[in-house]
């Protein structure tokens, strides 16, 4: 889904838009008056980079986690596997 905005961007409006800027799924035009905005705006700039941060912790943890034997058994039974 593709956001657009049509009016300046207010810091309450970049921080909802945070999660769509780094997943790439804003338009061209929303995408650059996001990174516009933050461009003048230290606290944008910081929340966007902190969430872009707790995604890659929250990413990292949960690739070192180790699926029981069971479950992948279970799983690959289910689906047929």
């Amino acid at each position: 889904m593709k956001v657009i905005l049509t009016s300046r961007i207010a810091c309450s409006e970049v921080q909802k838009l945070a999660d769509a800027c780094l997943d790439e799924e804003l338009s061209a035009e929303t995408k650059r008056r996001v990174l516009e905005h933050t461009q003048n705006c230290e606290a944008c700039r910081d929340w966007i980079s902190a969430i872009g941060r707790l995604r890659h912790r929250v990413q990292s943890a949960v690739r070192r986690l180790e699926i029981p034997a069971h479950f992948r058994r279970g799983l690959r039974a289910t689906l047929g596997l």
